[in-house]
């Protein structure tokens, strides 16, 4: 090949494609500007409703009777005199020691372990790897989280009362009936604003969720309050055993939401309350491969 005829010929090419694109500059100007636009906006959409439809949905793992979290550690609730076990019984059965109980308990090495209230007891990987392999792991659902939970299992429970008047007074929320000693759930990731007994209410909890525009959750009548005021918790995590306590009529959980003290329709925040076993179905269960 004469180089100096290939090099001649590529700068006459050159010249012609610039006069070229000159000449059409003006007329495909306006063509670009629009066809960018729109590759540009058709981008923006597709990526705002990617981003939409993956980040407010996320899993969530529901306590269980056998499967506890606190702290972010997978562990039990135990009241130490209602069981046979010691408490060095109970260290050496879950894998943990005196010093990992108080630590996460915030119980002072001065402080005496009471008999009488809430412990919790963390569980070391062996532990939790047989309740798996004897499938006690807890369910996994999917929920969007800008939305409430309902705090219980729909198994064994159902909704004998709503928001409205009852017996000429405002009821300020919905009433589920379940077996004594239910485990009740956070609705929605939040803080431990309050945890104690209060009139009519009897032992009841209190959470905020600024990420779900500051609104307040209340869960009452129950037996036995696991969490304290300043507690994180996650949305699925176990925040009380259900009971009689209060003004009631029977076992159930009286479940409100406020914001501002102003009383709010929970079932506005909630899926429908579907009451048959099979209505609500995990996506997965927890398993010895997670």
């Amino acid at each position: 090949m004469n180089f100096r005829k290939f090099t001649a010929d590529l700068k006459s090419n050159t010249r012609f494609l610039r006069e070229f694109l000159a000449a059409q500059k003006g007329k495909n100007q306006m063509k670009r500007k629009t066809i960018l636009s729109l590759v540009g906006a058709s981008a923006l959409i597709f990526l705002s409703w990617k981003s939409f439809a993956n980040t407010y949905l996320e899993e969530v793992k529901v306590d269980n009777q056998f499967i506890q979290t606190y702290q972010s550690r997978e562990g039990i609730w135990i009241v130490p005199g209602k069981v046979k076990e010691s408490l060095e019984d109970l260290y050496h059965k879950f894998g943990t020691s005196e010093r990992e109980v108080r630590l996460l308990n915030g119980i002072h090495d001065s402080g005496k372990i009471q008999n009488s209230e809430p412990v919790f007891f963390p569980y070391n990987a062996n532990y939790t790897r047989n309740l798996l392999l004897e499938d006690k792991g807890r369910e996994i659902f999917t929920s969007d989280a800008r939305e409430l939970v309902w705090p219980l299992s729909f198994k064994y429970s159902r909704v004998t009362s709503r928001l409205g008047r009852r017996w000429n007074a405002l009821h300020a929320g919905v009433d589920i009936a379940c077996p004594n000693g239910s485990v009740v759930i956070a609705a929605a990731d939040g803080v431990v604003t309050d945890s104690k007994r209060d009139g009519g209410y009897g032992l009841r909890v209190v959470l905020s969720h600024p990420q779900i525009n500051g609104i307040q959750t209340l869960y009452a009548h129950n037996s036995l309050l696991f969490v304290k005021q300043g507690d994180k918790v996650k949305k699925g995590q176990v925040l009380a055993l259900s009971g009689n306590t209060g003004h009631t009529t029977g076992p159930h959980v009286h479940f409100e939401v406020r914001y501002q003290n102003v009383v709010l329709n929970p079932e506005h925040y909630l899926p429908p309350f579907l009451a048959d076993k099979e209505s609500q179905v995990a996506i997965a269960k927890e398993t010895i491969q997670q």
